[in-house]
């Protein structure tokens, strides 16, 4: 396998693209619950976790790109190939690719739960898998480019769901929100590990990279990505703890959704269904951006051709989706995803980029004693 990627240049998309990937795939089903599970953490001091993740999630984005760059066009695939071999490499690259799809199988299974809370409780959830799959295979077929107008479309289609917020707002108790910096360090660490959970989705930029055309403008496409999502994730935090008590918030699995049940129009009485059946357009842009990646990979590490490798891969989802259907084990498909995204997103990057720099120093050194003539 060739580390690096060769592209013909219609199939790369601009740097401006890497805004709108980077940001709908962070953003998904974990901002439904974010608020609840940042309070039980880090009480009225949350919104500082909120803080601390996005500048961590910044260094992130220096730190991958720090990474690809020292490579001429490759993606985590390649990297990992390089730097640990062909059979380490692609032992790595098998692990990551099971973690991509507990990922995807988590986001959609997180949704049909709130469908089913929400709206229709007796709907079938092989019906609401099968509907989600049909649109990851439909999009993946189209290649990258579509992948990519998925993301910008549906962004569009979705980010004026923050303007209802304003009813909630009216209605904020600011006292709510102190006193401030109550909570021990400790705790406001373990609610950025939270966030972390939530904000899944930043490592898509190791596989983007080799389609992006203008490469020297990634980082601030890049960079603003992540503001973005830590604004929306600060925004909803921040009303959540103003708007319900401290008693009601504990008990709002999805805060965020629940805000919505205030808001009604003379046409549309109650809002908030409209508002998780909209959901499902933040969904897709994370269903086919990780199926994406999975059929990406795949290739990359195997050869296997794309529509096998598409169609067997949405079966084995739709399968699981159908087969995990009590709470329990959603909980605890969250809550093993949440762990192992946690470290494969936050903390395995700097280990990629530790043994980048001991290769490098290696290499300088056998080139050193090549060049001794003594």
């Amino acid at each position: 396998m060739n580390i690096n990627i060769r592209l013909n240049p219609d199939k790369a998309v601009h740097a401006f693209y890497v805004f709108f990937i980077i940001h709908t795939c962070q953003i998904g089903a974990g901002l439904m619950g974010v608020p609840r599970i940042l309070f039980l953490e880090a009480g009225v001091d949350a919104w500082v976790s909120v803080l601390v993740t996005g500048a961590y999630m910044h260094v992130l984005v220096l730190l991958m790109l720090t990474i690809l760059r020292n490579y001429e066009n490759t993606d985590l695939i390649g990297v990992q190939m390089d730097l640990f071999g062909r059979w380490i490499g692609k032992g790595l690259g098998v692990l990551y690719i099971l973690y991509i799809f507990l990922l995807l199988l988590t986001v959609m299974k997180n949704y049909i739960e709130v469908v089913q809370v929400f709206i229709f409780p007796q709907i079938p959830i092989w019906l609401m898998s099968a509907f989600m799959l049909i649109l990851m295979v439909y999009s993946i077929l189209g290649g990258f480019r579509v992948v990519v107008g998925t993301s910008f479309l549906f962004f569009f289609l979705t980010i004026w769901l923050v303007l209802p917020v304003y009813k909630p707002v009216t209605f904020m108790d600011w006292k709510h929100l102190t006193p401030i910096f109550m909570s021990s360090p400790m705790e406001i660490l373990a609610g950025a590990k939270q966030v972390a959970y939530s904000v899944l989705g930043l490592e898509i930029l190791f596989f983007i990279y080799p389609y992006i055309q203008n490469k020297k403008k990634i980082a601030v496409a890049a960079h603003a990505g992540v503001f973005f999502t830590t604004i929306l994730i600060l925004l909803v935090t921040v009303v959540s703890i103003g708007y319900f008590s401290p008693d009601e918030l504990k008990e709002t699995v999805w805060a965020t959704l629940s805000l919505f049940k205030i808001i009604s129009f003379s046409i549309i009485e109650r809002f908030d269904f409209l508002a998780v059946a909209l959901w499902m357009m933040v969904i897709i842009p994370n269903i086919v951006l990780f199926g994406w990646i999975i059929i990406h990979s795949l290739k990359r590490l195997f050869r296997f051709p794309k529509k096998p490798s598409l169609y067997i891969t949405a079966l084995m989802l739709f399968f699981f989706s159908v087969l995990i259907e009590e709470r329990i084990g959603i909980n605890f498909l969250t809550s093993i995803t949440g762990e192992v995204g946690f470290w494969v997103v936050f903390v395995y990057p700097w280990l990629l980029y530790a043994v980048l720099l001991l290769k490098k120093v290696f290499r300088k050194g056998n080139s050193n004693e090549k060049m001794d003539p003594n």
